[in-house]
């Protein structure tokens, strides 16, 4: 579906190992629809060359060496920001992180983190050890007071072989964070919304059940869109799904577990 028709995506990559995943997270976008700019840090450039960011986009990347101030060019810190309908950092570094945090802004990505006026999204990449120094720590408290929504990172094997908090959001949860910043409806916004979905499981005995072949597909994509438009969406299903991490889930078999889940959500929302 093209979610994001004529919305403009401005993606800003620095130099983590996980920058692989934005080649993913920015083919979603362009999938949806959207348009996309990549600004690039110095050390980005070390793990990818800007050509394939420029395959991938079909726009030129924006670093400090082709800044351009022409009347009609976006590619300058200022004009960029003006042509974003969202930016989203990902990854960004520790060392990102803790300069956005104390307004220093000595190169371009940073000018136009700074310059930006509207939501930032940011994805933290880093260490465990980094992201969980209390500098660190402090900086992301200091950017959700700023205008920032944080993206949480993953507990999981990292590059340097440890083990641990540090892992960049996989591409999937970054786009489905992002669809939902875009289309927001202010009517859904939190809003609690309780949705059914799937075919039941009747046991008769220990071996024997009735069923029926529902899919769920149809409460899979009403949960998702009212998520999209801001609601806090609550789906009981019988089935396993991969939606956005923010939907919550309950997952039951028979009719009577669905319907006192039903009963005792409704009473919550």
């Amino acid at each position: 579906m093209q979610l994001l028709t004529n919305k403009n995506i401005l993606v800003a990559v620095t130099g983590s190992i996980a920058i692989y995943k934005a080649l993913e997270l920015i083919r979603l976008y362009i999938k949806a629809g959207a348009n996309v700019k990549v600004i690039m840090s110095k050390s980005a450039k070390k793990f990818i060359t800007p050509l394939t960011f420029e395959t991938l986009s079909q726009q030129n990347i924006l670093d400090d060496e082709n800044e351009n101030w022409d009347k009609n060019s976006i590619d300058n810190h200022i004009a960029i920001g003006k042509w974003a309908d969202i930016f989203v950092l990902a990854p960004a570094t520790a060392n990102t992180i803790n300069k956005l945090s104390n307004g220093i802004a000595d190169n371009i990505l940073t000018q136009t983190a700074l310059a930006y006026p509207r939501v930032k999204l940011i994805a933290p990449a880093a260490n465990t050890n980094m992201i969980n120094n209390p500098l660190t720590k402090a900086s992301l408290k200091m950017l959700k007071l700023c205008n920032f929504k944080i993206i949480e990172t993953q507990n999981k094997e990292l590059a340097c072989r440890d083990i641990g908090d540090g892992a960049m959001a996989e591409p999937e949860d970054i786009f489905h964070q992002t669809v939902s910043e875009l289309l927001k409806d202010s009517y859904w916004e939190n809003r609690k919304v309780v949705l059914t979905g799937g075919g039941t499981i009747e046991k008769i005995d220990d071996v024997r059940y009735l069923s029926n072949f529902s899919s769920g597909k149809m409460a899979i994509s009403l949960a998702t869109a009212l998520y999209y438009k801001g609601a806090d969406v609550c789906l009981i299903t019988t089935k396993q799904l991969d939606l956005p991490k923010q939907i919550h889930t309950i997952d039951v078999q028979s009719t009577v577990e669905m319907f006192e889940y039903t009963q005792s959500s409704l009473k919550i929302a």
